[in-house]
């Protein structure tokens, strides 16, 4: 039994009450294009969804907007609480009116919410029939699939959850959904800036660690002591030979600028790392460590 809900005056038992839930969406949307209007069937018995956000059929003619939300309930009243939360969404989507759709009845409550308001039709289960005109008794019903009899009982049970656990119901359960989606994406992006900040510290620390490691103990370059050719003299009556070209392995053409480099002396005049500078650049390797290590808990 449904808490908090009463049961109706009289209880049908005809053709109508054999339909099922999502052909009797299929029959109303039939019924307003009849009438002359553009049907968007969004509801869970077209879209085969899990819910259907607390509309059924979207109505629009001579640019106005009416939501259609269908209630296949034949045990207990419709209560208000339906009729406040299609004037919410009514609200939210800019719709000029809505309509509320009953095979049963409603409860006293919601006739006056839906009167007080002005905008919510009320359609209940005697003047439903009178709409759709006399049913056969057996009609075709779709396939029953294991999804759409799952989002018939997942939208009954969350209907009822919010209904119990929030005040505001679908909207309040909306708002919150959306709020903690981005809450978490930004969250997300956060992090991953963070990481790809600390990983390009660290790789720059251990770069200039491990040239340091590398520096110590190597004796500094000094220049290459060119030996001096003895002089030779030429004998009477003789051309004196060319000496020889001795192969200087310091000096370099650079191959940008084409300028003559001495890598021996530029190596020499480079300062060695102090004890003080490895320590520095160990102390900044462990800071990015931790600050990678307090963003990401998994570590």
């Amino acid at each position: 039994m449904r808490q908090g809900l009463k049961r109706v005056v009289h209880r049908r038992d005809d053709a109508l009450v054999g339909v099922r839930w999502d052909r009797l969406e299929h029959l109303l949307a039939a019924y307003y294009r009849e009438a002359g209007y553009q049907v968007e069937h969004v509801g869970t018995g077209a879209s085969a969804g899990r819910f259907d956000g607390g509309v059924d059929l979207k109505l629009k003619r001579d640019g106005r907007l009416v939501l259609v939300q269908v209630k296949h309930w034949n045990a207990y009243k419709v209560p208000h609480n339906e009729v406040n939360q299609l004037i919410g969404l009514m609200v939210n989507a800019g719709a000029d009116r809505a309509i509320l759709v009953t095979s049963g009845e409603f409860t006293k409550a919601a006739i006056e919410a839906a009167t007080r308001n002005g905008l919510v039709q009320l359609i209940d289960g005697d003047e439903l029939r009178v709409m759709l005109g006399p049913l056969p008794e057996a009609l075709p019903a779709p396939t029953r699939t294991a999804d759409s009899l799952a989002a018939q009982v997942g939208e009954h049970l969350l209907h009822v959850a919010m209904n119990r656990a929030l005040p505001a119901g679908r909207k309040a359960a909306t708002s919150w959904a959306k709020a903690t989606a981005t809450t978490l994406a930004l969250k997300g992006v956060v992090l991953l800036v963070t990481l790809l900040i600390a990983y390009q510290v660290i790789q720059a620390l251990s770069r200039n660690l491990n040239q340091s490691l590398q520096n110590i103990g190597r004796p500094a370059a000094t220049a290459v002591q060119r030996p001096v050719p003895s002089p030779q003299f030429a004998q009477p009556g003789t051309t004196a030979a060319a000496a020889p070209a001795i192969p200087n392995y310091c000096i370099e053409r650079d191959r940008n600028t084409g300028a003559i480099v001495d890598r021996c002396a530029e190596h020499a005049a480079r300062p060695k790392p102090t004890l003080a500078d490895i320590r520095e650049s160990q102390r900044k390797a462990d800071a990015a460590i931790e600050v990678l290590r307090d963003s990401t808990p998994e570590m």
